[in-house]
This record gives C-alpha cells, sequence and structure tokens, in this order.
C-alpha cells in the first residue's frame, strides 16, 4: 500500500520567497498523520520580516490539526476502510489541503512512498524532514497536564516577580470557604492569575475545577480594590479534548460561558507568559499584602 507525503513550510520572507519547513502531514491506508514544530513557530517571528508571523501560523496549523482529527474518527466510524482510504487519495483531498496554501502556509505536492505507513515510519520522517524528534504519543497522551505544565514554573527568576501555588484562605478572600491554591499569582498594573484545568479528567472533576476558578475569581475581584488594584481576566490553561466526546463539549460551552472573565491558554501561551513575567515589571502578589 501507498503513503502519500507533503512537507509544510511557512514563507518568512514577502521579498526573497524564503521557506522554513515546519511540520509533515502523511496520509495512508489506515490513518492521516500529522505534526508541526512549536519550537519552530517560536523563531518565526525572530527571522521574518513579517509581524506576528508565528501567531497566524500557528492559527492555521491548529485548524489543520482539528481536521485531520476528525478525519481520522470518522475514518474510524466507516464499515468499509478501503473506500474510505480511495477518497482519501483523490485529488480532491489534495485540493481541499491546497486551501491552506494563503500566502503564509504552503503544502508541498504530494510525493508517494511505497508502503502504509505506521506512527514509527512518520517520527522518522518528521525527524528527517523537520529536524526535531517527534514525541512519543502515547507517552505524551500518559502525562498529566499539571506534570507537563511544572517546567515552565521551574524558570529561573520567576519565583522572584510571581507567587507559586499560592493560597487563598478564608480569612482575607471574600467567598472562599476552604483553602483554594492557584499555580500562579502576580501584579502589574492589575493583579494577574493563572489557573489550570485538565479537560481529559473525569467530568464532575472538571465542572468542579471551573466553579472552583470562579469562586476564585470573584474573591480576588472582590479583594483588588482593597489593595487599590483591579483583576485581569483570569488565565485558564488547558489542553484541548478529543473532539466529539462530553469533555469537548464542556469546554466549548465554557469557552462562551466564562468569556469575559476567563482566558483559556494553551501551554505554548504559558510558556510566553512566564517568560513576560521574568523579562518585565511583575512583582509578587503577596509582596502587596504583606
Amino acid at each position: 500500500m501507498k503513503t502519500f507525503l507533503s512537507i509544510l513550510s511557512v514563507k518568512t520572507n514577502n521579498f526573497s520567497n524564503e521557506k522554513i519547513v515546519v511540520g509533515l502531514l502523511a496520509v495512508s491506508i489506515n490513518e492521516v498523520y500529522y505534526a508541526y514544530s512549536k519550537e519552530k513557530l517560536k523563531l518565526l517571528n525572530k527571522i521574518s520580516n513579517q509581524e506576528n508571523l508565528s501567531n497566524f501560523a500557528d492559527t492555521f496549523l491548529n485548524q489543520i490539526k482539528k481536521s485531520v482529527a476528525k478525519i481520522n474518527k470518522d475514518k474510524n466510524k466507516c464499515q468499509e476502510s478501503l473506500s474510505f482510504s480511495k477518497s482519501l487519495f483523490s485529488e480532491d483531498y489534495f485540493k481541499y489541503l491546497s486551501d491552506y496554501n494563503n500566502g503564509i502556509l504552503h503544502f508541498s505536492e504530494p510525493f508517494e512512498i511505497n508502503y502504509d505507513f505506521s506512527e514509527l515510519d512518520f517520527s522518522k520522517y518528521y525527524n528527517n524532514f523537520v529536524g526535531e524528534i517527534l514525541e512519543d504519543k502515547k507517552k505524551k497522551e500518559n502525562t498529566s497536564l499539571h506534570q507537563k505544565i511544572k517546567k515552565y514554573f521551574m524558570k529561573e527568576g520567576l519565583d522572584e516577580k510571581a507567587d507559586l501555588n499560592y493560597t487563598l484562605d478564608s480569612l482575607n478572600f471574600k467567598g472562599i470557604l476552604k483553602d483554594f491554591q492557584i499555580p500562579l499569582i502576580t501584579k502589574n498594573g492589575s493583579i494577574k492569575a493563572l489557573q489550570t484545568i485538565d479537560f481529559g479528567m473525569h467530568l464532575n472533576t472538571i465542572t468542579n475545577n471551573l466553579y472552583e476558578t470562579k469562586i476564585i475569581f470573584d474573591a480576588l475581584s472582590y479583594f483588588a480594590p482593597k489593595i487599590n488594584t483591579s483583576l485581569g481576566k483570569m488565565k485558564v490553561a488547558f489542553e484541548e479534548p478529543d473532539l466529539n466526546t462530553e469533555q469537548y463539549k464542556i469546554l466549548d460551552l465554557a469557552l462562551k460561558e466564562y468569556n469575559e472573565i476567563f482566558e483559556f491558554i494553551t501551554l505554548d501561551k504559558v510558556d510566553s507568559f512566564t517568560d513576560t513575567i521574568i523579562n518585565s515589571d511583575y512583582v509578587k502578589f503577596s509582596s502587596l499584602i504583606n
């Protein structure tokens, strides 16, 4: 069986037509494989003459990620896998991908490999074309959100400008009936607080965490004027759960219901936020109340 590969590049210079390879897509008879480099995206703004190129590229690449996830999910529901595979290999499918060739993102013409891919095969080709070792999918899935995010809180100098695992107690904060720990809280103009919610957990755990985060936000909103400041949107770090799951439905509802008070951010944004704290005039929240 054949596998078709297409290389994803981002145009970094409007004048010289320079491109940098950021990802790879492979279509086999059983699966669509897709991955792109978050690390290379971080470099785009530094090497490009286009403003906010990293954010634009990430938006398009994430849209494709969702599309691929849906294709693979639909494939699993399909009774006639052979007819499904033919639709993947059709010219129309690759024409659909070419819609993303929008001046920023570019898919190369697909080329054939004369065998059916596995995850290991895709990882090898990804390493060859993108220049990175692809993280083991099963290992990644077994790592909790809290474990993944821990490395961002261990950056040198962060604990000098932000309180980590800060405890909000019932004596000082109205509406707090029991002690709550918040992963990060700091101040620069206004209070900035970050919470983590793992949307891969049980439904009751997710909803309880959302309710608790709302209580924390209300308590900080009431407290902020007492120290002559304000509270910004609560940053909520998360990873997107699988499409068409109950967890995804809760996330979708939360994005709508809490839009005015929560800012849902992915792990790469947590990385950027902690860098900003270290490199800017932030002060510990605790220094304002001691």
